[in-house]
């Protein structure tokens, strides 16, 4: 009696160690079946999602989204888009002239969203490189201004006309010699993460500022010294202010 009492506590272990074992399977498991479906919902098109992915949109327990991270991107909150892409015109701003006269004359200068993207639209010649070329078309870049946010986009098309969005959020903070710029969230397909996923489209938006260098020396002079002080962003504007603070509170 006392040999089977100690073969029963052998087996006790053995039984909680499957159990475990089992548990972290079954925990992994749904973890990467969770991030898996992220990554089906990045290459998503923009606009209306179909019902499936509205159904993982809207799913909840207790009123809490179950994938908070997953939206979709309403492309008509873009000013100016739609004329843009439909070929009606809207002036292009002479944005270099208009900065470097505010620089020179010490005022703050105000673009509206429609301006800048109907000039990204007339400067910009896009153009998809990597594995993705022969697959992906890069159509247009954008701006959305939302109070104290730039949302900068870039827009592409898949196959079968379907458009897909990339987009870094940015913030402008206010500091004592001018201001800080912060990159606080991304939006990919129809999943918006964190800034520190932005690291993944980054090369592409590092590409686009090089393209407009010419445009960005305007807000340094050759020793790095800043020739904007501040930047404001409001609901479909943003504010170039090249006077210094103590110039502002005159």
């Amino acid at each position: 009696m006392a040999k089977k009492k100690e073969e029963s506590k052998e087996e006790l272990p053995k039984q909680k160690a499957g159990c475990l074992k089992r548990l972290t399977l079954l925990v992994l498991t749904l973890l990467l079946a969770y991030f898996g479906l992220h990554v089906f919902f990045i290459w998503q098109p923009a606009g209306k999602p179909a019902e499936f992915n509205q159904q993982v949109i809207d799913a909840n327990i207790g009123g809490m989204k179950i994938f908070p991270a997953i939206q979709a991107y309403d492309t008509s909150r873009i000013a100016g888009r739609t004329e843009i892409r439909e070929g009606r015109s809207i002036k292009a701003p002479l944005l270099k002239a208009r900065l470097a006269s505010a620089i020179k004359a010490g005022y703050p200068v105000t673009l509206r969203e429609e301006e800048i993207n109907a000039w990204l639209s007339k400067r910009l010649a896009l153009k998809q490189d990597g594995h993705l070329a022969p697959f992906v078309t890069a159509r247009n870049v954008w701006v959305d201004f939302k109070q104290d946010e730039m949302e900068i986009i870039i827009e592409r098309e898949l196959p079968q006309n379907q458009v897909h969005m990339t987009s870094l959020f940015m913030r402008f903070d206010r500091a004592k010699n001018g201001f800080s710029i912060s990159r606080h969230a991304s939006h990919i397909g129809q999943v918006k993460a964190p800034g520190g996923f932005a690291r993944l489209i980054m090369p592409a938006f590092s590409n686009l500022a090089d393209e407009l260098s010419e445009e960005l020396k305007l807000y340094k002079d050759e020793g790095g010294q800043l020739k904007i002080y501040d930047i404001k962003v409001e609901d479909g504007k943003i504010t170039l202010d090249p006077r210094r603070p103590e110039e502002r509170e005159k």
